[in-house]
């Protein structure tokens, strides 16, 4: 590690709490939603439907979703 120049830390670029997209693509279906609303809650809590947005690829084939979450400290986002 240099020590002139040391690496920040998360608390140091965080202000918890704070919103932190979540990134989630794949092939287009309602299984990969039920799944990532799933597992998103299970560490992050309760996901409000206002607070997912998504986007379809150009053939339509795959979807990309966006997931804003209130994240809580460093821990939760490990």
């Amino acid at each position: 590690m240099n020590k002139l120049n040391p690496k920040p830390t998360a608390e140091a670029i965080f202000n918890f709490p704070c919103d932190y997209p979540i990134k989630v693509m794949g092939k287009d279906c309602q299984a990969l939603h039920t799944e990532m609303c799933a597992i998103i809650e299970r560490h992050a809590g309760e996901i409000h439907p206002h607070r997912i947005s998504s986007k379809k690829s150009t053939k339509g084939n795959y979807i990309s979703y966006t997931v804003r979450i209130v994240a809580t400290s460093v821990s939760q986002l490990d």
